[in-house]
C-alpha cells in the first residue's frame, strides 16, 4: 500500500506501477545532483523494491516516495535516506509522519461524525429500553440499593453483597450450630476434641450474574460519562481546526465507541438478569427478624416496578 500525502487528504494508491509511471519518477536518482524539497508518501510492500537512488538500490519493503527541488520525484528506504540526506531527511520523516497521523485521525473522525446521530440514537435506546425492557438508567437507579445503606434493601443484605463482590464469589453462605452427631465425626475424622458450642458453614443458594456489580460494568459510566457526554462535546468540534494532540484524543475516543457499546449491551442483560427478584430471594436467609423480611419483600417488589 502506498499512502500520498495530497495537500487536503490522504490518497492511497494500490500498486507501485503507477508510482513509477509518473512522468517525474526517477528510478535512478543521483543524491549527489539533487537536493531534497520533501517526502510525499510512504509505502509498505510484502515484496522488495529496489531502493531509487543510483548509488544505492537497496532491496527494501518499506519506505518513503520523496520530491527534489528540481521537482524529480523518487523513493528511498529509511536507512539508505537517513545516509545519503542526513539531518534534513530525518527532520521530513518525523514531519511527514505527524502530517500522516494527524490526516488519519481527521478521516476517522469525519467517518465518526456520518455515524453520530446512528451511535446516539444506540445510547438513547440503551438507556430508556424497549418495550416492556428496562433500560440502563432504570436498571443502574434500581442496582444502588444493593451497594449502598439506606437505599431500600436490608443493610445485611448490602453488606454480604459488598462481600461477596470482594470475595468473587456467588455463593450466599450461613452458619448454623452443629449437632452433637456431626461433632462426633469432626472429633473422628481429626482426632482432637471441638469446642461447644460448633458452627457449620452451609450453601443457603447461588446468586446469579452479581459480577454486573463491578466496576467494569458500570453503566453510568458507560453510557453517560463516557458516550453522552463526549458524544455531546464531539458534535460541538470543528474536526478541521483541531490541534495535533485534539486529533489525538478524539481519534483515540472513537476508536472505542463500538466496543463501549457493546460493553454497555452486554451489562445490561446482566443487570436484568441479576435483578430478577427469584434471582435475590436467597438473600433473605440472612434476615434477622420480621421487619426486615417485610423490607426485603417491598425491595424485591419494587424491582418489578419502573
Amino acid at each position: 500500500m502506498i499512502t500520498l500525502n495530497g495537500d487536503k487528504e490522504l490518497v492511497r494508491v494500490e500498486n507501485w506501477e503507477a508510482i513509477q509511471a509518473r512522468p517525474d519518477f526517477d528510478g535512478q536518482l543521483n543524491p549527489a545532483a539533487h537536493e531534497l524539497a520533501a517526502i510525499i508518501g510512504s509505502y509498505v510492500f510484502s515484496e522488495y523494491i529496489a531502493c531509487g537512488l543510483s548509488n544505492c538500490r537497496t532491496p527494501h519493503g518499506r519506505g518513503y516516495l520523496v520530491v527534489t527541488k528540481d521537482a524529480r520525484v523518487t523513493n528511498i528506504g529509511k536507512d539508505c535516506g537517513a545516509r545519503y540526506f542526513g539531518v534534513d531527511f530525518e527532520d521530513l520523516t518525523r514531519q511527514f509522519d505527524k502530517d500522516i497521523a494527524a490526516k488519519e485521525n481527521r478521516e476517522r473522525l469525519w467517518s465518526f461524525a456520518f455515524r453520530l446521530d446512528t451511535v446516539s440514537a444506540d445510547v438513547v435506546r440503551i438507556r430508556k429500553g424497549e418495550g416492556s425492557d428496562a433500560g440502563a438508567d432504570s436498571l443502574y437507579k434500581r442496582s444502588r440499593a444493593l451497594l449502598n445503606l439506606t437505599h431500600g434493601c436490608p443493610d445485611v443484605v448490602v453488606r454480604r453483597v459488598i462481600q461477596m463482590l470482594k470475595t468473587g464469589t456467588s455463593e450466599v453462605l450461613t452458619q448454623r450450630e452443629a449437632t452433637n452427631a456431626e461433632i462426633a465425626r469432626v472429633e473422628a475424622a481429626t482426632g482432637r476434641r471441638v469446642n461447644r458450642p460448633h458452627y457449620i458453614e452451609e450453601s443457603a443458594g447461588h446468586v446469579g450474574y452479581l459480577e454486573a456489580l463491578n466496576p467494569e460494568n458500570d453503566l453510568r459510566e458507560m453510557l453517560v460519562i463516557d458516550l453522552d457526554e463526549n458524544l455531546k462535546a464531539f458534535s460541538q468540534l470543528d474536526i478541521d481546526q483541531l490541534s495535533h494532540a485534539q486529533l489525538q484524543r478524539w481519534a483515540k475516543w472513537v476508536s472505542g465507541v463500538d466496543a463501549t457499546i457493546e460493553r454497555a449491551e452486554l451489562a445490561v442483560l446482566k443487570y436484568r438478569e441479576l435483578l430478577r427478584p427469584a434471582n435475590l430471594t436467597v438473600f433473605a436467609v440472612l434476615l434477622p427478624d420480621d421487619g426486615e423480611e417485610l423490607q426485603f419483600r417491598r425491595f424485591l417488589d419494587s424491582l418489578s416496578r419502573d
